[in-house]
């Protein structure tokens, strides 16, 4: 096993870095936003955003799971935090590899900052084959993403996510 690591580009975010700590770093806060339309939303953005269907997602604000196609169960735990700054996650041993997700922040001004997702994750040769290209693409539209999401919705509804 040798461990991969995938960066995305840096991305600008139209919304201040504590603000988008505070989001990213409570996985509570996910759910509204991974309702099948608002994932559809991200895709109206996003033409190049691949396929997903997200199933059965549960969180408390460390730990999520959900079901994924065609991938399955996915368990995520954030395991370390920098306010502010920084958030990491890992698989809580759902995923047939291990791997750590980071999240980093920083400043552009009051009102904005940038995100870079790093993950890190130990492959086998045979898995690297066959995952490499999509994790190395995927890293970037996830990263696209999370920078178009409104950071400033305050609760659950749908309607309030606007492009």
């Amino acid at each position: 096993m040798g461990t991969e690591k995938y960066v995305s580009e840096v991305k600008a975010i139209e919304f201040g870095q504590e603000l988008v700590y505070q989001k990213l770093s409570n996985l509570e806060n996910l759910k509204p936003l991974l309702k099948p339309e608002n994932i559809e939303k991200v895709r109206e953005q996003i033409p190049s955003a691949p396929k997903i269907n997200i199933e059965e997602f549960k969180a408390t604000p460390d730990n999520c799971s959900f079901k994924i196609s065609p991938i399955g169960k996915v368990g995520m735990k954030i395991v370390e935090r920098e306010p502010g700054k920084t958030i990491k996650l890992t698989g809580d041993g759902t995923v047939p590899f291990q791997f750590y997700f980071w999240i980093q922040l920083v400043p552009v001004d009051e009102n904005s900052c940038k995100l870079r997702l790093t993950l890190h994750a130990d492959l086998n040769p045979m898995t690297r084959m066959m995952v490499n290209k999509h994790l190395k693409e995927g890293i970037n539209k996830i990263a696209e993403a999370v920078s178009r999401i409104p950071f400033n919705l305050s609760g659950e509804s749908s309607s309030e996510i606007e492009e």
